[in-house]
Order: structure tokens, then sequence, then C-alpha cells
């Protein structure tokens, strides 16, 4: 049986997970094959284990974030800020990078979470004030505080579980 990859488009057969990108595959449960796959479910307050992670992250950019519940990965960009969060309606302030495909708001993801500077020195997250607040590998971070953030660490965002991918082109 063969899938096509929600996240890249890559057709392959049939397995746990992607082989161009990583992300998390759906499953064939008999009748036609299922073309898209979704997150379902809401995190349930332990530590998640990340997907197996791609060869290498997607070209083009040097930040992406891994969503562990699915594996999908979300190209954010190169230097500059970028605000993650959830977008609501009527929310006049967006945030750059949108979790509410991934059922931020029942994981207590607020509408501007956490804000990630990206430079060429290195990576840094703040929490911006967050409801359910930010963690770096199980740390809790203090709002408006600058943290480091490295390759493959873990993010968590309420509840939501994320993955720093630090990619190169």
């Amino acid at each position: 049986m063969r899938v096509t990859c929600s996240n890249c488009g890559l057709e392959q057969k049939e397995g746990a997970f992607c082989a161009r990108c990583g992300t998390k595959l759906p499953k064939h449960t008999g009748g036609s094959p299922t073309m898209a796959f979704s997150s379902g479910g809401v995190a349930t307050g332990r530590l998640e284990r990340a997907a197996p992670l791609p060869v290498k992250p997607p070209p083009g950019s040097l930040l992406n974030l891994h969503i562990i519940r699915t594996g999908q990965i979300l190209p954010v960009g190169g230097v500059g800020e970028y605000i993650v969060g959830r977008i609501s309606k009527g929310q006049s302030i967006l945030p750059d990078v949108d979790l509410e495909p991934f059922h931020a708001f029942k994981s207590g993801v607020s509408r501007l979470h956490a804000r990630i500077r990206v430079e060429s020195q290195g990576m840094w997250i703040t929490d911006l004030g967050s409801a359910n607040g930010t963690q770096v590998n199980n740390e809790k971070l203090t709002p408006h505080q600058d943290y480091p953030l490295g390759n493959k660490d873990v993010v968590r965002l309420g509840r939501l579980s994320i993955q720093a991918l630090v990619g190169r082109d």
C-alpha cells in the first residue's frame, strides 16, 4: 500500500515515518489509502519522545520546528525574530508561527506565547508571559528572559512539545 506524506507530498510505501522529511505517516486501515494525517488528541502532560529525525532538516531555513506529536517539520526561517503562538478569531497581532493546526488552544499555547531570536552566533527563546509557561529540556523559563536554544532541544509551550532543529543550507 502507498501513502502520501502530508508535509512534503512524497508518495511512498506505507511506513511509520516519511523517508524524505520524517513526518509521521498515516496508517492504512483498509478501503482507500489515507492521503492526509491529522495530529489528533491532546497532550497528556507526560514527556513525549521525539519521533525519529530526518537525516537533515528541509533546506532553506536555519530553524525548523519538529512537532513531536505529529512528526511534522515547520520551516521557520533564517536570521530574525519569530513569535510563536496560535491565531484566534479577532486577534489583531498575529504570531509568525501559528501552532493552532496542532491543537494549540487545547494544549495551552497562548496567542503570543514565545519569541525565538535567530542570530548568526546562536538562537534564543523567550517566554512572553504566557499563561501556561514555556520549558526547554524540562527547565521552566522565567518570562521575559532570554534562554539559549540549541539543535534538538525540546521546547514545551503549555503542553505542546516541539523540537528545535538547526539546519544549514
